[in-house]
């Protein structure tokens, strides 16, 4: 069966069309980034808006602190002396894998949610207006760590009560504190704890009420960036550990690679679109075609009769049957007189003459000699005469050396 097979051009192009493919994917992968479900204005390490926490990561990755953006798998990263901060979450923390987080990690900083935001119009990455969340919605991330424990509001003090070294941190408006809670005070007023812990075996659980010391908008007031370094001093406990900030509260996810998915989701569609087009193009290429089978080309045999057989193809082909009929006549006239020995520097009528006076002596016709003229080429120019001319020319030829006229073998 013959197969089918691609002209060069169309080759080219579809060898472009699949670099083509393959270059797209790769640049759109390259400029494709995670697809992030957080709130880019929100309290968040990543956000620079002035409820975000980006400063806050920042001023503990310079004083030289391992600090993860984590967002698939915190407790992984978090290791066993790491520290988890669950910074304002922006849901409850009421969820089985939130509440294992709680349960499992050795040392957590948990920083109570206190505003409710909307993006900016002319920028999303900045705040447009923030007013203060509601209560029970504050309440709600609380009661998920510890048992018990009211959410208040009020003035903030002329001083803190201490039980830990940090500084005094500094807070405009109300101060959001905790009261009746079974957190023991490292931090506080008499209206409440603004920084409290909660000690269960070796696990340490700190919770600070309010997060506008750590926040973009309030960490460079005051003492509040020394404030915040004291608080992540006090949970490390002169430990070295990765701080990691989980972002998985906040709607930021990146699932485990799964090449699979990924091949059907763009840009990575592309590829499975090369893969499906490059088997395609295999099965084309390597299945039979339909139909009657392609006639196969023509054997070249071997031996002179193949060789004389293709030398007359060509010369027909080349269609000068004239002048090779002439030339034909011409080399026979002098072979026959090589063969009878005619005398030295005979040409064109005088060796037709005498060719014929030679033949007559033999007893063989000379007809065939005299419609040739002085020379062969200005014998017969019809193609047709020409060939009469010629096959007369070849038997005259055959009889001339034995001297038998018509002779029945070999014309």
């Amino acid at each position: 069966m013959g197969g089918i097979t691609f002209q060069p051009r169309i080759l080219a192009a579809l060898a472009a069309a699949l670099f083509a493919l393959f270059a797209a994917s790769l640049l759109l992968t390259g400029m494709g980034g995670r697809e992030a479900g957080g709130l880019a204005s929100g309290a968040n390490s990543y956000s620079s808006s002035a409820v975000g926490h980006l400063a806050f990561h920042d001023l503990l990755d310079g004083l030289g602190h391992k600090t993860v953006q984590a967002e698939d798998r915190p407790l992984a990263a978090v290791g066993e002396n790491g520290v988890l901060i669950l910074a304002e979450p922006s849901g409850s923390l009421a969820g089985e894998e939130n509440r294992n987080k709680l349960r499992i990690a050795g040392r957590i900083l948990l920083v109570l949610p206190k505003w409710t935001v909307k993006p900016g119009e002319r920028r999303k990455d900045w705040i447009g207006e923030a007013e203060l969340a509601p209560v029970l919605q504050v309440q709600s991330v609380l009661g998920a760590a510890v048992s018990g424990g009211d959410i208040v509001r009020a003035k903030p003090p002329a001083s803190f009560q201490k039980t830990i070294p940090a500084a005094d941190p500094t807070v405009q408006g109300e101060l959001q504190l905790i009261k009746g809670s079974n957190l023991t005070p490292l931090i506080s007023t008499p209206d409440g704890i603004l920084l409290g812990e909660l000690r269960q075996g070796n696990r340490r659980t700190l919770v600070l009420a309010d997060p506008d010391p750590i926040e973009n908008h309030g960490i460079g007031k005051g003492g509040n960036a020394t404030f915040a370094r004291d608080i992540v001093a006090a949970l490390l406990d002169g430990r070295s550990g990765t701080l990691v900030f989980d972002e998985t509260i906040h709607g930021f996810r990146r699932s485990p690679p799964n090449l699979l998915k990924f091949l059907y989701e763009f840009p990575l569609n592309l590829v499975l679109v090369q893969i499906l087009a490059a088997v395609a193009l295999l099965l084309w290429a390597a299945m039979g075609r339909f139909g009657a089978p392609l006639p196969a080309p023509r054997r070249l045999d071997a031996g002179r009769h193949a060789l004389i057989g293709n030398a007359a193809a060509l010369v027909d082909y080349a269609g000068h049957h004239a002048a090779i009929l002439q030339r034909y006549i011409a080399m026979t006239l002098q072979d026959a007189a090589r063969a009878l020995r005619a005398p030295a520097g005979l040409q064109g009528a005088a060796l037709t003459a005498w060719l014929a006076r030679a033949s007559e002596a033999r007893g063989i016709d000379p007809k065939p000699l005299s419609g040739l003229g002085d020379s062969p080429a200005a014998g017969p120019r019809n193609l047709a005469s020409l060939l009469a001319a010629a096959q007369a020319l070849h038997h005259w030829r055959k009889d001339l050396p034995h001297g038998t006229p018509r002779r029945l073998d070999d014309h």
